[in-house]
């Protein structure tokens, strides 16, 4: 009888140097643009508090949502031969981005497979779902290689150890072969 098969994986986008320096200049800027919204009415002689405040306040509030669009979050999940990845925006919204069969695969090994780069050439869409916006060739990254509809597309993932069994399971043919070593307990003597 064959077991059920579940993973889930959670990744946080890590934030680069590039974020940081939006955050800075997007904050910077806020309280410039909130400063003058006040003090060019006053100099001109109008009193628009009331207006200069509503403005004001839609700055400040369209630099959090900004910055706060920057905290990324993807979620692979394996359930038997279904596997599915989503974008988590804002902590709370979630958008699915993939979903097919692992059947489906034309193949799934890691990044630092021979034919990794002919593959991402040869795909149309790009997902990387890995915690650095531009993913590490390591043993540790994997991608699916999948085509429906006429559409070829390729899913760059981290990995865990628990959906191999499923890979091999679902889609021997094409999935890469991987050594699993036993883990040893220790032994007495």
């Amino acid at each position: 009888m064959l077991d059920d098969v579940f993973v889930e994986n959670f990744v946080k986008r890590e934030k680069t140097a590039a974020n940081s320096l939006f955050t800075v200049f997007s904050v910077t800027a806020s309280i410039i643009l909130i400063v003058a919204v006040f003090y060019i009415p006053i100099v001109l002689g109008f009193n628009v508090i009331f207006f200069s405040a509503v403005i004001a306040f839609g700055v400040g509030f369209l630099c959090y949502i900004l910055n706060k669009r920057q905290n990324i979050e993807y979620e692979t999940s394996l359930t038997n031969d279904n596997f599915t990845v989503s974008r988590i925006l804002y902590e709370t919204k979630r958008e699915l981005l993939a979903d097919f069969s692992v059947k489906d695969c034309k193949k799934i090994a890691p990044v630092t497979d021979d034919e990794f780069d002919s593959l991402y050439n040869e795909a149309s869409l790009h997902l990387n779902a890995t915690r650095y916006k531009d993913f590490e060739k390591t043993d540790s990254n994997w991608f699916c290689f999948v085509e429906t509809d006429g559409v070829k597309y390729i899913v760059i993932f981290e990995f865990k150890e628990k959906m191999y069994k499923a890979f091999r399971r679902y889609n021997p043919r094409n999935t890469h072969f991987m050594r699993i070593t036993e883990k040893e307990e220790n032994k007495d003597e």
